[in-house]
């Protein structure tokens, strides 16, 4: 029988560990993270899901929300995965939740969600209640319906304008629940106590009319004033539309509702993005995202569209240190030159993570799109060490439209982003794709 020998057992044992070197050293920060789903990539496989919110409990684990059929019915969706990207089983039917409001109103979907410090989601929901309205549901951590919520883990509705473009929920520190929605007037927002009751301390009966319309998403800062980024071209929801570069505002409000005048002009600041997603920064200083022009072609050729950033001071100026003059600017070239940024992140280091939609447009309308990214510094300017010179591009799904709704930071720096992919009016699919941060 032939033997190994010492000297070939020690020579294998040292090509095992070049192999592993060598396959680390090869993964770099903006790849897909081989250990999460498949290849990087959880996805559906209903044919009617999609994913507008993510976040991350303290356990790692995932929480998606948007929208799904049901029984041949629209509901509000949740899912939870674990941290390998697999159906947690222990939440909801097999780790995926479908919920309708009580009385079976009808429901539009969640556009957004945060989770509570006692580990309870908090989602905003569109609902067919009372036409366009908005409402919020609170959901225990094994995935049910929390009852002491509202009317049974739901909250009264609240008219609105068209919210299929969704819109933002934020929680305050004291158990308060803001959330605001509307495409166009009314736009509104709203705040519930920590039972789901209108809080009658905030607006007029618990409800603001907002300066701006199209609200994308919103951000309390620790003296409790309220910052809401609006922007007509809003976050893709429900349907996809091509990006569009027209500017947003975003508006201050104090903690009882009324405009913070000593904000901006009035309360409102311009973005010349169209700003589709908003975060506050540790230091307060504020950061919008979303599309704008990213390149001048020639006349009779359509300009390039591409991901923008726009960082403000905390009254509201623009802070000239950040990118040019306030502002960074991506084009993700002449093969995706109708893109979009909807969601934005800051790592622990500072830097920011933009998502959206890398696209194509023919005549009008997108022919196809992927997943999007890209990646800054502190100071704005791109970071040429992650993905493909500070950009990545996703194909979830070949041929379809598909863009990132949201993203999330994990603890350990991996990137979480979720969104949707539509290859017809009626059929879409949930994903959600992680990758390296380094």
């Amino acid at each position: 029988m032939h033997r190994i020998t010492i000297s070939q057992r020690v020579s294998l044992f040292v090509l095992a560990i070049l192999l592993c070197v060598s396959t680390q050293a090869a993964a770099k920060a903006g790849d897909l993270d081989p250990k999460f789903g498949t290849k990087g990539i959880f996805s559906t496989t209903t044919d009617r899901a999609t994913a507008n919110g993510v976040a991350i409990q303290s356990d790692g684990k995932i929480v998606v929300a948007g929208i799904n059929v049901a029984n041949s019915n629209f509901a509000d969706l949740l899912i939870r995965l674990n941290t390998d990207g697999t159906l947690d089983t222990s939440f909801g039917s097999g780790g995926i939740d479908n919920l309708v409001p009580p009385g079976n109103q009808g429901a539009e979907g969640f556009f957004a969600l945060a989770i509570q410090s006692d580990g309870k989601i908090v989602a905003g929901a569109a609902t067919e209640e009372q036409g366009n309205s908005v409402a919020v549901a609170r959901v225990n951590t094994d995935g049910s319906l929390d009852t002491s919520f509202g009317n049974g883990g739901f909250t009264t509705a609240v008219s609105a304008g068209s919210i299929f473009f969704g819109g933002g929920l934020a929680l305050q520190t004291d158990g308060k629940i803001l959330v605001a929605a509307g495409f166009g007037n009314p736009s509104i927002m709203a705040r519930f106590t920590s039972d789901g009751q209108l809080d009658t301390y905030f607006g007029t009966g618990g409800v603001v009319n907002l300066q701006n319309p199209g609200p994308t998403q919103m951000a309390v800062q620790s003296d409790g004033k309220i910052l809401v980024a609006s922007g007509a071209a809003g976050r893709l929801v429900l349907a996809p539309q091509p990006p569009a570069d027209q500017a947003g505002t975003i508006a201050r409000y104090n903690s009882n509702g009324t405009p913070d005048k000593t904000f901006g002009a009035s309360g409102v600041a311009a973005s010349v993005a169209s700003a589709s997603a908003l975060l506050l920064q540790s230091d307060g200083k504020i950061v919008v995202a979303g599309a704008i022009t990213s390149k001048l072609n020639a006349p009779q050729t359509a300009s390039d569209i591409g991901f923008g950033l726009v960082r403000y001071n905390s009254d509201g100026s623009i802070d000239t240190k950040f990118g040019t003059g306030g502002v960074a600017i991506t084009d993700f070239g002449s093969n995706a030159p109708d893109s979009g940024d909807f969601a934005v992140a800051i790592q622990s280091n500072g830097d920011i993570v933009a998502a959206g939609a890398a696209a194509v447009e023919k005549s009008g309308s997108l022919s196809s799109s992927s997943f999007g990214l890209s990646r800054y510094t502190s100071a704005g300017k791109l970071d040429t060490t992650f993905g493909s010179h500070g950009r990545v591009i996703t194909t979830v799904a070949s041929g379809q439209v598909s863009w990132v709704s949201a993203l999330a930071i994990q603890s350990d720096g991996k990137i979480v982003a979720a969104g949707t992919s539509q290859f017809d009016v009626e059929f879409t699919n949930a994903y959600v794709a992680r990758y390296l941060a380094q």
